[in-house]
């Protein structure tokens, strides 16, 4: 009898999220809406790391798991080199911040003038060569979905602060200068940050929701959820895109 190895619980959870996507149930011949994971249960137990094949489950999950990893190696572009995550400014977050703000302006149809993520939320790098939605779904394996915060001018200032204080984050729209733990220099766009003013801010909802050490975005102005994962949003945006490369460009120095 054939042995295997188990599998890790990331790809376990990835097959979970691919089957909730892309199947949707049919009864009676009516069709009805997706269904979608709201919640999971875990336990941890103790075995060997050789298991014996059970015909019966490997027959159930055969079908699925070629369906799935077809999906997973699908290329979506090529990059020049490995892109990576890095503080004061990673290629990384530049990158995916910029997708981000894209999405979120075309979400809303305004101009938003600032996106921020989290270096923690972005688990791997992205490789040299081809990518694929595997490497997506392996860089942000989470559910988050785009947030799209309005804060004043003056929100927007400590918002920097808040981002110097820890030497950096992923952040597109807006550039500063850190000098003793603080922001100095805060530009949005080209110009001066107007206290008076204000911005829309996108996020993920983990961060709105009171996650990371970004206590701003937690009293927002205004508060507008979108039902786009920020991973779908990062997959539709590569797989327009022939060619990427790691860029800095000195947004935080």
């Amino acid at each position: 009898m054939s042995k295997y190895r188990l599998l890790s619980v990331r790809y376990i959870l990835l097959l979970v999220s691919f089957m909730m996507i892309s199947c949707s149930a049919s009864r009676n011949g009516v069709e009805h809406e997706p269904y979608y994971l709201s919640g999971f249960e875990y336990w941890n137990y103790s075995m060997a790391d050789f298991i014996d094949d059970d015909e019966v489950i490997a027959s159930i999950i055969v079908p699925y798991r070629t369906d799935i990893e077809g999906q997973l190696s699908t290329v979506l572009t090529r990059s020049t080199g490995i892109i990576e995550r890095g503080k004061p400014e990673g290629a990384l977050g530049n990158l995916t911040a910029d997708i981000l703000r894209n999405r979120a302006t075309r979400e809303i149809d305004s101009t938003v003038h600032i996106a921020i993520l989290n270096n923690g939320g972005l688990r791997v790098p992205l490789p040299e060569g081809p990518v694929n939605i595997g490497h997506i779904f392996e860089l942000m394996p989470f559910e988050n979905h785009i947030t799209i915060l309005k804060l004043t001018g003056e929100q927007v200032i400590s918002l920097a602060d808040e981002i110097a204080a820890v030497g950096g984050e992923p952040v597109s729209g807006i550039r500063f200068r850190i000098k003793n733990g603080r922001a100095e220099d805060v530009l949005v766009g080209s110009r001066s940050v107007d206290p008076d003013e204000k911005y829309w801010i996108a996020t993920n909802n983990w961060l709105a929701d009171g996650g990371g050490d970004m206590p701003t975005l937690w009293s927002p102005q205004e508060r507008r959820d979108m039902q786009v994962l920020i991973r779908d949003a990062f997959i539709e945006y590569l797989k327009y895109m022939p060619v990427i490369e790691p860029v800095t460009d000195s947004r935080i120095r």
